[in-house]
């Protein structure tokens, strides 16, 4: 587990990532205001700590709680406390959901051009994309315009393998069964931190790290120990259905039905 440090400063991201660099660390961005439009009464207005998750400038997750200022530290130290097991395993499905994001415009892209696209609509349709190619790439399609086409099917194959690369950093990064606190005693995943930037409808981590859990530790079998029973009695218990796991995982329901009725 790579330690990450707790930036307490209010400071721009652009600041942090220069103090830690790349890779994961927490940011707080201290006791705060949440909301508020100026027009709200005293009464109105939630006072709070918020968290990022961060991958060098990209914030990755978010917690958001409403303490008063004296409980703030603590609160903050919970928040990450709550994060740390999972931060390798978010950071990385992070990764990968950006590159499957990127390799779907780069096909859409891709479908959108043919032989008999003008030249006028290609920059376009290029220019609806930004910072989806290099500079360099840009610059060598277009002086060979009849490349775009092979050139984005070779960029959505590399970009497609790097998301495949990040989901297998993710189940290698998923924290050992037996590290985790059992059932009952704290949520299964760090369920108040919420997907960055989700938009109106919060997408919390729990559901992607519940079936990442699923898959990592069915596949992490034992010579001596079946690891799979445990995991079934963690999946189940932490909300997930039967007939998902068998789907996710490819277990049979029966063989799910007498990992169930197993003692612990």
């Amino acid at each position: 587990m790579v330690e990450l440090p707790l930036h307490t400063s209010k400071d721009m991201r652009e600041e942090a990532l220069a103090e830690y660099g790349p890779g994961p660390y927490f940011l707080n961005n201290g006791f705060r205001e949440f909301g508020g439009s100026g027009f709200h009464s005293a009464r109105s207005v939630r006072h709070g700590v918020r968290v990022w998750l961060m991958d060098g400038a990209e914030a990755v997750a978010c917690a958001q709680e409403e303490v008063g200022r004296a409980a703030a530290d603590a609160e903050v130290e919970r928040l990450v406390e709550q994060m740390t097991p999972w931060a390798p395993a978010v950071v990385a499905l992070a990764r990968a959901d950006c590159l499957a994001a990127s390799h779907d415009k780069i096909v859409k892209l891709r479908n959108e051009i043919t032989r008999d696209t003008p030249r006028e609509q290609i920059e376009w349709l290029l220019d609806r994309y930004p910072g989806l190619l290099t500079s360099d790439e840009r610059r060598l399609w277009h002086a060979h315009i009849q490349k775009i086409h092979t050139g984005l099917s070779v960029k959505a194959a590399a970009v497609h393998g790097e998301s495949l690369d990040a989901r297998s950093e993710a189940m290698a990064a998923v924290p050992p069964r037996g590290a985790l606190p059992p059932l009952g005693t704290l949520p299964p995943t760090p369920d108040n931190w919420l997907v960055a930037d989700s938009g109106p409808v919060a997408r919390s981590w729990t559901r992607p790290l519940l079936e990442l859990c699923a898959l990592a530790w069915a596949a992490a079998r034992d010579e001596v120990v079946d690891s799979r029973g445990p995991m079934v009695r963690w999946a189940v218990g932490a909300g997930m259905g039967k007939s998902e796991l068998h789907q996710l995982t490819g277990m049979s329901r029966a063989t799910i039905d007498r990992y169930l009725d197993q003692p612990e």
